[in-house]
């Protein structure tokens, strides 16, 4: 009988050993070289293919028990628009003691492929479990394709983030959305109907949404780097979201 028990608790052991040593994918992997570290980074990532990616960031004081987390999708572009995105809009826009931003490359496709989207859940996940990120407090954001991707993430994984800012986006959308939303949209969008996005933002509001819908009189859409105070004020309208959370 003693025998027998032995041999349980070595199988017991080797079953823990093996689960508490699995291998982690080469997305996971790849994300534990970044460091946290104060002040902007600019890695590549792989998805679980092995296929690379980019991504920007800015982490602020390192001393945080616990970090907000914004994902800032970029407009439409390959290359370093990603980047471009990030230094011009999302960074000054966004910036503050407490809050990661992460903008990753969207590979020259919509936000809404699967390849960016597992991409951008992956980064959520690892967020949380590296870096200590309130998983209460993870928001999106975006410009044009990026603003696209933001109502898209919104719609669909409510359950990831807890507020979205779609910027000069064109999604048609009429149902009720399950978490809040700050809307931007510049009167003078020569490329997303101001009209049409007004139409869809009441027609989900009247369904139940929760929308601030903030226009501009002056810009156009391919003035993105210049809507960087329509940000920082929905950025204000973030923070006291979650204020309470």
């Amino acid at each position: 009988m003693s025998r027998l028990k032995g041999v349980c608790i070595f199988f017991s052991c080797l079953l823990f050993y093996c689960g508490t040593t699995q291998e982690l994918s080469k997305s996971e992997k790849s994300f534990t070289k970044i460091k946290v570290s104060q002040g902007i980074q600019n890695k590549t990532l792989s998805n679980h293919y092995g296929n690379k990616y980019q991504v920007i960031l800015d982490f602020p004081d390192t001393n945080l028990d616990k970090y907000q987390l914004i994902i800032a999708l970029h407009w439409a572009g390959g290359g370093d628009t990603y980047k471009t995105f990030f230094e011009c809009l999302a960074l000054p826009g966004l910036e503050d003691d407490k809050t990661v931003i992460i903008a990753p490359e969207g590979e020259n496709q919509l936000w809404s492929t699967e390849n960016n989207v597992t991409k951008v859940i992956n980064l959520v996940t690892y967020a949380i479990k590296y870096w200590n990120v309130d998983p209460e407090k993870i928001a999106v954001m975006g410009y044009s394709n990026g603003g696209n991707g933001s109502w898209y993430f919104a719609e669909h994984h409510p359950e990831t983030f807890s507020a979205a800012i779609p910027m000069a986006s064109s999604y048609a959308i009429t149902e009720k959305i399950g978490i809040p939303l700050y809307v931007i949209h510049g009167e003078r969008d020569e490329l997303f109907s101001v009209t049409k996005t007004s139409e869809w933002v009441r027609k989900s509001k009247e369904a139940g949404s929760d929308i601030t819908f903030v226009k501009n009189e002056s810009l156009s859409h391919f003035q993105g780097c210049s809507y960087v105070g329509e940000l920082k004020r929905a950025h204000e309208w973030l923070q006291n979201l979650w204020k309470d959370k």
